[in-house]
């Protein structure tokens, strides 16, 4: 019965030290007599006490923070289709490699690469897209694999992600078009002109700063 009543009091002291069942805190016991932004920082409050005059702290917001759209880049008004930023060259057409240098001049921004019809769907209503528009996707180095530029995804034309394969051009560089309801995807030569999406995928300051400090 002893050994019981021991274990069973150590474990309550456990709980209660991590602010479980104080029934008062709910966040993270600090240091007792240091407030709790001398301890964690300014993102964080009292709330109250968790045991032994420990200060309960809280954190007041999330830790990642997103980063806003690049000038001239804007989110979909549905963001359920997605989250990322996108920009488009209006009427301007341009070759492969030139709508590639375009997006790549905005930090961390690259040639679209449509990921679900939804997502065409949605940049094509928002954007007023009605026409051939240049991805990321090429095979410029002719290996027989298909990537999207600085994005790094894989494309397989034996697998899409969506749409339809229009024609099997031994060609490298990849544009979508909309015919009624039905994506397609085509090789084409990469000194053709077609309009263009840009795409820069949101990543929060957190993780920015993180991958910065290594």
């Amino acid at each position: 019965m002893k050994y019981c009543c021991l274990i069973v009091f150590i474990f309550c002291t456990i709980l209660s030290n991590a602010g479980i069942i104080s029934g008062i805190c709910i966040g993270t016991c600090g240091t007792k007599g240091v407030p709790c932004k001398e301890t964690f920082g300014s993102n964080w409050t009292y709330n109250g006490k968790c045991c032994d005059d420990r200060p309960c702290c809280k954190f007041l917001k999330a830790p990642c923070v997103p980063e806003t759209c690049p000038k001239g880049f804007k989110l979909l008004s549905n963001q359920t289709s997605s989250v990322n930023c996108y920009y488009t060259s209006g009427h301007k057409q341009v070759n492969w490699n030139t709508a590639a240098d375009n997006c790549a001049s905005t930090d961390g921004a690259y040639l679209w690469r449509p990921n679900t019809e939804q997502e065409a769907n949605a940049v094509q209503n928002e954007l007023n897209i009605h026409e051939d528009v240049w991805t990321g996707a090429n095979d410029i180095d002719n290996d027989g694999n298909f990537t999207f530029a600085i994005e790094n995804g894989s494309l397989s034309f034996n697998d899409l992600p969506f749409g339809e394969d229009f024609f099997n051009y031994n060609e490298v560089c990849v544009f979508i078009f909309k015919s009624g309801t039905s994506w397609f995807w085509l090789k084409s030569v990469c000194t053709d002109a077609y309009r263009y999406i840009c795409e820069y995928k949101l990543v929060s300051k957190h993780l920015r700063l993180t991958f910065n400090r290594r």
